[in-house]
Order: C-alpha cells, then sequence, then structure tokens
C-alpha cells in the first residue's frame, strides 16, 4: 500500500494534525501538533478521543475556550489538590508552570500549520521553564513562541 499520510498514521487518531486529513504530506509542523495534544493531556488528563469531544469539539478547543480565568476547570483535580498543599512560593511555581504548559499546549495544537512553534522554539520554552522552576531567577517566558508568564492568581 505505499507511503500514503493515513498508512503512516493509522492508530493515531486525535494526536494528528488536521492538514493530514486533507492530504497533506507529514511534517514537522505535525509532530508539533502531536506534542501539543500529549501536553495538553498531561495538564488535563482528558484524551483527545474522549466522549466529550463530539462534532467540531476537540481538546485544543475545549482547553482554549476555558483557559481564560477559569484554569481550574481543564487541569486535572489532582494537580489542583497537589497545590493547595504546597507553600505560597511553591504554589506560585506550580501556577505559573502549569499556565506556561497550558499555552504551549494550545500553541502546538493550533489548526492552521502555518502558526505553529517549530519543535525546537517549544523545546527552548520548556528549558526556560525547567529553569524558572529550578531557581534560575535569569529565565523568562518572552520567547519566540509569544508565551508570557501571565497572571494565575485566581486558580484555585
Amino acid at each position: 500500500m505505499g507511503n500514503s499520510t493515513a498508512n503512516m498514521l493509522c492508530g493515531s487518531i486525535g494526536y494528528i494534525a488536521p492538514e493530514y486529513g486533507f492530504g497533506s504530506n507529514t511534517t514537522t509542523k505535525g509532530d508539533v501538533y502531536s506534542f501539543g495534544i500529549l501536553v495538553l493531556e498531561m495538564v488535563t488528563r482528558k484524551r483527545p478521543i474522549d466522549d466529550m469531544f463530539v462534532g467540531a469539539l476537540n481538546l485544543h478547543k475545549w482547553v482554549k475556550s476555558h483557559y481564560h480565568g477559569r484554569m481550574e476547570k481543564v487541569v486535572d483535580s489532582s494537580l489542583v489538590r497537589t497545590m493547595r498543599d504546597q507553600s505560597p512560593e511553591v504554589k506560585k511555581m506550580w501556577e505559573v508552570a502549569i499556565g506556561e504548559l497550558i499555552e504551549l499546549g494550545i500553541l502546538c495544537t493550533q489548526e492552521s500549520h502555518s502558526t505553529r512553534p517549530t519543535m525546537l522554539d517549544a523545546a527552548d520554552d520548556l528549558d526556560r521553564l525547567k529553569r524558572y522552576l529550578s531557581g534560575d531567577t535569569t529565565a523568562t517566558f518572552a520567547s519566540s513562541l509569544g508565551i508570557s508568564s501571565s497572571t494565575v492568581d485566581d486558580f484555585l
């Protein structure tokens, strides 16, 4: 059966980039999409093939529609419980980290492949987040992805 996109992506429902449904060739931007879905899946604990995603609703759209001001509606409850018992400093770090991961996941899963970051940009952003969580005060989130440390004071 050749090297068609459909054959290569068999069994990947929910993780494949939208452009593959239109017969596009596989690209690294498709890999970025799959990575973004995994990031959103880890933070929300929802699978992209969850029964709640019917019609045009998907994991990306669901997270994006609930993200602003209502993160507690999309973040897995076990993460929220873990944060509640932390000191204010650690709690703030968790909030920033989860907010950054949500933003990264949303950026990586944009419908248009031309607006997704490169995997190198995503890796750079994860490195900055890792340095921030390690106490590096020079780590900032003004990345090439457009992610900025958003305040999430109303998270809990």
